[in-house]
Formats: C-alpha cells, structure tokens, sequence
C-alpha cells in the first residue's frame, strides 16, 4: 500500500461521531443516531447512481465534513494519513467508483475515488 490516492467524500455525523457537530451547519449532531445516518447516507447513495445528483452536488448539500464548500474533495493523502477504514475502503476502489457505506470514528462515509 504505497502512494498516493485522491478522494471525495460525504460525511454524516451522528451521536457516536468523535465531534458530533456539523462543519457545515456548525450544529449539533447529537440528535442523529448512527442508523438514521446510514439510512440517510443509503438514500444519497442512491441519487447519485441514478444520476439525480453528482457526488460532488450532494457533499455540497449535505456533508458535515468541512471540505464540504470543495465536493467533499479531500486532495491526496498517503498510508496512514486518514482513519485506517476510511483508506482502506478509498484503496479498494477504483477511480470513479463510489463506495457503500464506510463507518470511521467521525461518523459515517460514502466515498468517491479520484485518484
């Protein structure tokens, strides 16, 4: 596992996230809990296969994450500079591809592999 790999990604934090507070809305996600999250993250999923939304509109929407204003673009990262799921799930992906759901301790992911 050398080099580099570039991702975007859509994040939703919930209660069990490690900072339950949006960067985007910069509220509390203490109220979510980790299956209403995935559910929501599920229905995402689903606009952007069918091509109702971009990747990259929906992080832009909804991401918590605060690369949010970017797509949800996180540039490029190497081994061990993101949480191990979140690299790993980025890694079994081929560019293009989106992933299922991803859980990390910041919450839960869908990700999108640039490069």
């Amino acid at each position: 596992m050398s080099g580099k790999v570039r991702a975007t990604h859509l994040l939703i934090k919930h209660q069990g996230s490690r900072n339950p507070v949006s960067r985007r809305t910069n509220q509390s996600t203490a109220n979510v809990t980790r299956d209403e999250a995935i559910k929501e993250l599920l229905v995402w999923h689903q606009k952007i296969t069918t091509g109702e939304i971009t990747f990259e509109q929906a992080a832009l929407q909804r991401s918590d994450c605060g690369s949010y204003r970017q797509g949800g673009d996180l540039g490029e990262f190497g081994p061990g500079e993101m949480m191990k799921p979140f690299e790993d799930a980025t890694r079994a992906l081929k560019v293009g591809e989106i992933s299922g759901v991803v859980e990390t301790d910041s919450g839960a992911h869908l990700i999108k592999r640039l490069a």
